[in-house]
């Protein structure tokens, strides 16, 4: 694995947590390899164990559709957060 590799592994929840707020949509893991593969190097293994760490810790919801799992925001703590207006 290339250096730039191994950092964007090392903060790829971070930039999943903030690509899904951003988005404000439902993604596949596929989708979401798809769209930061190119800009931030993430490999697929790192996308889709990053994503379910993140649903584990409640940070993001997950449904299932099938055999398919779709990831996105958890709408309920961007209060916390400060996105929500007050």
């Amino acid at each position: 694995m290339s250096k730039g590799r191994v950092e964007a592994a090392a903060g790829a929840a971070g930039i999943l947590l903030r690509y899904l707020q951003e988005q404000n949509r439902p993604y596949s893991s596929q989708d979401v390899f798809g769209n930061l593969q190119r800009e931030h190097g993430l490999g697929k293994a790192v996308v889709v164990k990053t994503l379910e760490q993140l649903a584990q810790q409640g940070k993001i919801k997950e449904k299932m559709y099938g055999k398919q799992k779709i990831y996105f925001a958890d709408q309920t703590l961007w209060r916390v957060w400060g996105v929500a207006g007050s």
